[in-house]
């Protein structure tokens, strides 16, 4: 009796040698994308820590130039507030 499905239930060589290549080589990508993404997540973690420090310099840098302008703003309203100091003309 035969339903008209030819299924053998036989495994050849080819077929068992071909299923394990298939998962080693399944198992070794996604290990390959394990450690691509570990390596990735490292370089990110470089970089924001760079960007970090960039930042704190360029605040520094800032509070320094506003420190600067604060200054000049004092003298210049301390020249302006004192009055007119014109040279006469000899």
């Amino acid at each position: 009796m035969s339903n008209g499905n030819q299924l053998g239930k036989s495994l050849s060589v080819g077929h068992i040698v071909a299923t394990v290549g298939l998962i080693i080589g399944g198992f070794t990508f996604i290990y390959d994308l394990r450690e691509s993404v570990a390596i990735q997540s490292f370089q990110l973690e470089a970089v924001e820590n760079r960007l970090e420090r960039i930042v704190e310099r360029t605040d520094d840098r800032f509070e320094t130039i506003i420190d600067s302008l604060q200054r000049l703003e004092e003298k210049l309203d301390a020249i302006v507030l004192s009055g007119p100091t014109y040279q006469r003309p000899r």
